[in-house]
């Protein structure tokens, strides 16, 4: 049970990437997302749903696991951030490439009270952070959707 807890944890290994992990659990995110996830909105709206509740589970088993708070290695946050950051949006290459350029300047540079939110305990701290700078950047991405598309 811990390898598959440490496999989708890390978002199928890319976690144990030695430089940058966030970055490519972001990335494996995008790709997922552009790959599998179709553009019916209520379907999005389970498949986040579930993603979230997925990532909560895994990342706290993963942090006993590694007996770690917030390990790098745990990069399914990440993926799920970027869900958030792209869902409900056409899968063009711009909308894709921006929200991940935003997911990933907002998730490093956290502001206060998305920082705030990693004082949630185990997975929902993990967690919490990337879903709340994955809405921001969904919030920005639908204002240039509503302004250029």
């Amino acid at each position: 049970m811990n390898k598959i807890v440490l496999f989708f944890s890390s978002a199928f290994g890319v976690g144990y990437i030695k430089y940058a992990p966030g970055t490519f659990g972001s990335l494996v995110g995008v790709l997922l997302w552009s790959l599998f996830v179709p553009n019916i909105y209520l379907l999005q709206v389970f498949l986040l749903a579930a993603v979230f509740v997925i990532s909560i589970l895994f990342s706290s088993m993963a942090e006993e696991i590694y007996r770690k708070k917030d390990d790098r290695r745990i990069v399914i946050d990440e993926v799920v951030g970027m869900w958030v950051s792209i869902a409900f949006l056409p899968k063009t290459f711009i909308f894709l490439f921006l929200g991940f350029i935003l997911f990933r300047i907002l998730d490093i540079e956290k502001t206060w009270f998305i920082k705030k939110s990693q004082n949630f305990r185990s997975g929902l701290g993990i967690t919490m952070d990337d879903i709340l700078a994955g809405i921001f950047v969904n919030v920005i991405l639908q204002f240039v959707k509503f302004l250029f598309y």
